[in-house]
């Protein structure tokens, strides 16, 4: 092999290397935490406009992310609460339209110990029961999953303001 050969490769690899370090450290940081090796952009436009794009991309999944869960959650408390109001018109209690499931849940409970303190049908009452222990469980759950969606929506702010340097 000449030595021009010689030369020529032993500069391009060392542009290669050395090419992530004509950067600004910022910038180097920015690339590392969305998880791009520095070395691998030559400009500071390159990495500016690779950041720009990666942090939208990120920004579109969380939005779709939490919008998801956002409408999940709301249709299933909206189904909660009508399997709330079809036990309550079953053992008789009467609910409003502007009442909380824990008012509603309230409500059937009271009604169900006057029912069986009143020795009305026991089978009848323990499977009232039985459902609305299985509605509060799942209620439960459901106000754990909004709250670890609330969670992550706030997760999410503070990590952009983060990348947008505004903490």
């Amino acid at each position: 092999m000449p030595i021009s050969g010689v030369t020529s490769s032993v500069n391009n690899s060392f542009f290669g290397c050395v090419s992530g370090s004509n950067l600004s450290e910022e910038t180097k940081r920015k690339l590392r935490q969305l998880g791009v090796e520095p070395s691998t952009v030559t400009s500071e436009m390159q990495a500016q406009t690779l950041i720009t794009k990666l942090e939208q991309k990120l920004e579109q999944v969380y939005k779709t992310a939490n919008s998801n869960n956002a409408q999940q959650a709301t249709s299933s408390e909206s189904e909660m609460i009508a399997k709330a109001k079809s036990l309550a018109n079953q053992v008789g209690v009467s609910v409003s339209s502007s009442e909380s499931l824990s008012d509603i849940f309230s409500k059937i409970s009271k009604k169900l110990e006057s029912m069986t303190k009143g020795g009305d049908n026991l089978k009848e009452v323990e499977g009232y029961k039985s459902e609305l222990s299985s509605l509060e469980d799942e209620y439960s759950t459901i106000q754990q999953s909004q709250n670890s969606m609330y969670s992550a929506m706030n997760y999410t702010a503070n990590m952009n303001k983060y990348m947008l340097g505004l903490n």
